[in-house]
């Protein structure tokens, strides 16, 4: 009875791993953190690149555990490929390329350390990139910090204040690049886990919530037709 039931066990099993395999060589095999490591520095050709470009798309588990796996205040431009930071970053947040901004700060008492932006910031009446502050061992400000981001024919502003390090106040401008004029009546939507919390319309250019727990946010600016930037920020304590 005892090697029955074994053999029973081993025949389900068999037909479960037969099964698994079939479904990994239809969705494409998991690529390894070898190939991953090798694909974000370049040394992948353009085939193989694609194909886990591909592969991240469709795999939820990749890229989820891509995307946390991903320490990107310790990654220099330099290291990697034309765009390929960008892209992956856009890929797994699911927005459109060149439309995205990220921000990640911690809060102390009364002050803000800037963790990760994708974003400029502005030092003064200075405005530098991100790149440039890390070189100059810049990361602490007071109790707000100035972030700005082009989107196409927008210049987006993002004013967060620290309140205490228990909440903070967000503040979003929007500008026509070229020209610096404010950009009225688009619409700017603040969603914490899928969840649309406040929304308002740009009347003189400008959006402030107040208040705002520490976490992780998405802010979508939109105008009539269509989403025109998104924001993806995290506040830690």
């Amino acid at each position: 009875m005892t090697n029955k039931l074994e053999a029973l066990i081993k025949s389900v099993y068999n037909s479960w791993q037969a099964a698994q395999k079939q479904q990994q060589q239809q969705q494409g095999a998991h690529p390894d953190e070898e190939a991953l490591a090798c694909f974000l520095e370049g040394r992948l050709s353009e085939q193989e690149g694609e194909a886990i470009k591909a592969h991240l798309v469709s795999c939820r588990d990749c890229s989820e555990a891509f995307s946390l796996s991903l320490e990107m205040e310790n990654l220099e431009e330099s290291q990697l490929p034309q765009g390929a930071l960008t892209y992956i970053k856009e890929l797994l947040a699911g927005a459109d390329t060149g439309s995205l901004l990220e921000i990640v700060l911690q809060f102390k008492e009364r002050a803000i350390e800037i963790l990760r932006t994708s974003g400029d910031v502005l030092f003064g009446q200075e405005v530098l990139a991100a790149s440039l502050l890390r070189a100059r061992k810049i990361k602490d400000f007071r109790d707000e910090v100035i972030i700005l981001k082009d989107f196409k024919e927008l210049r987006v502003q993002i004013r967060v204040e620290n309140k205490s390090g228990r909440s903070f106040d967000l503040n979003i401008s929007v500008k026509d690049k070229e020209t610096q004029k404010v950009i009225k009546d688009l619409r700017v939507t603040l969603i914490r886990e899928d969840l649309e919390l406040e929304s308002y319309l740009t009347g003189s250019g400008a959006v402030t919530f107040e208040h705002v727990l520490l976490g992780k946010y998405k802010l979508e600016i939109s105008g009539i037709d269509d989403k025109l930037a998104t924001v993806l920020l995290d506040i830690k304590s």
